[in-house]
C-alpha cells in the first residue's frame, strides 16, 4: 500500500471506528468491494473486529472486479488483516449468505430480495448506508424482509459524529464549479423540495450567490429563466422525465437559450438537452431517478468512510438490540 490516499483513508477509518465505538467482534459481515472510495468497506469491517468479512464485486463502468479486489487486498495485507476478508466476483454466493449476520445494502449486493435473502440465517440484519426515507423499493424487498423477520434500518447522515449529509452542499459546489459556474454572484434555481435542496441552497448562499431560489414549479422557473445562470436539479423522489414530462425546453430556449443545467438526481436525457438548448449541461451523461450522478466520494474520502462506518455501526446495534439517534429503524 504505497498510496498516500490509502494511508489517509486508514487514518480516517480508525477515527470513525473510535468515534462510533464500532465493535463487530463475533459477527460475519457481507458487503461489497468497489472502486475508488468504495474499496474501503471491507477494510472498515475488518478493522472493527468482524470475525469474517465477505466482499462481493463485479465488473462495472467504474472498474473491473479484478482491480477492485487487488486494490483492497493490498491495503489489507499492509495492515495485516488479509485473512479476515474473502472476496467473491459474481452474482450469488450461497455460503456467504448462510453465514452473514450483517448484510449491507451495497450496490453489488442489490437487489436484496428473495433470490438472496432466502439463504440467510435467522437474525440477520440489513443496515442501509443512507437515511431511511431514501430507501428505494428496488433495492430491498421489505415485504420479504417482514415475512422472514429480517430487520432493516437507515443511518442518520446528519449525526454529529459523522456529519455526512452536510457534504451535499460541498458536492453541489464542486459540480457547479466543474460546469464552469462561479456560484458567487450567480442567479440559480435549485429544483428540489427535499433535504438535498436545503443543503445545496445553504451552500450556494454561503458563497454569496446573487440569487438562490428553491422550487419545483415550472411556471416559476419560466418566470425567472431570463436572468438565471443555471438550474441545479436535485429532487430525490422525482421519477418523471424532466424533459418529456416536466420542463418545456423549447419554451426555455425562447426565454434564455444559454442557461445551463447541473444535475445530481433525476431522469435527464443529455442529448435532448443539447439538441434543444445552448447552455452547458453537467455531468455530460444521462441521469436516472433517485441515483446520484456524482456520489459524495466525488468530494473526498471523509463522507464515504464515515457513512460506511456508521452503516456498520447501525448493523451492530441491530444485532445487539441497542438504540441511538444514529439508527433509523424501518417499521413494517
Amino acid at each position: 500500500m504505497s498510496s498516500l490516499l490509502d494511508k489517509r483513508a486508514i487514518k480516517l477509518i480508525d477515527q470513525a471506528i473510535h468515534s462510533l465505538e464500532i465493535n463487530l467482534e463475533g459477527l460475519n459481515v457481507l458487503t461489497e468491494v468497489g472502486s475508488a472510495t468504495y474499496k474501503y468497506i471491507p477494510v472498515i469491517a475488518a478493522k472493527a473486529n468482524a470475525t469474517n468479512v465477505f466482499a462481493w464485486t463485479r465488473n462495472s463502468r467504474y472498474g473491473s472486479a479484478e482491480e477492485n479486489i487487488r486494490s483492497c487486498q493490498s491495503i489489507l495485507e499492509h495492515i495485516g488483516l488479509s485473512e479476515k476478508v474473502e472476496f467473491f466476483d459474481g452474482e450469488l454466493n450461497v455460503a456467504h449468505l448462510n453465514q452473514a449476520d450483517v448484510i449491507t445494502n451495497s450496490g453489488f449486493l442489490r437487489p436484496l430480495d428473495r433470490s438472496k435473502l432466502q439463504y440467510c440465517k435467522a437474525g440477520v440484519v440489513i443496515p442501509l448506508m443512507f437515511e431511511a426515507w431514501e430507501l428505494r423499493d428496488e433495492d430491498v424487498n421489505l415485504d420479504y424482509c417482514k415475512s422472514k423477520g429480517i430487520r432493516v434500518a437507515g443511518t442518520w447522515e446528519k449525526h454529529p459524529s459523522i456529519k455526512v449529509f452536510q457534504h451535499i452542499g460541498q458536492l453541489a459546489l464542486k459540480m457547479a464549479f466543474e460546469a464552469g459556474y462561479e456560484v458567487f454572484d450567480n442567479k440559480i434555481l435549485i429544483w428540489s423540495e427535499d433535504e438535498f435542496g436545503e443543503e445545496i441552497e445553504a451552500a450556494f448562499k454561503g458563497v454569496h450567490a446573487n440569487q438562490v431560489v428553491r422550487s419545483t414549479d415550472p411556471e416559476l422557473l419560466y418566470e425567472l429563466a431570463e436572468e438565471l445562470d443555471f438550474i441545479f436539479i436535485a429532487e430525490y423522489k422525482e421519477r418523471r422525465s424532466f424533459f418529456d414530462e416536466i420542463l418545456d425546453l423549447k419554451k426555455l430556449r425562447s426565454i434564455n437559450a444559454t442557461m445551463g443545467l447541473v444535475h445530481l438526481y433525476g431522469d435527464i436525457d443529455m442529448n435532448y438537452w443539447t439538441k434543444n438548448m445552448e447552455g452547458f449541461i453537467h455531468p455530460q451523461q444521462n441521469g436516472l431517478p433517485r441515483v446520484m450522478t456524482r456520489t459524495l466520494g466525488h468530494v473526498g474520502l471523509l463522507p464515504i468512510i464515515n457513512l460506511q462506518a456508521a452503516g456498520l455501526k447501525v448493523g451492530e446495534m441491530m444485532i445487539k438490540n441497542e438504540t441511538s439517534e444514529l439508527m433509523q429503524p424501518i417499521n413494517f
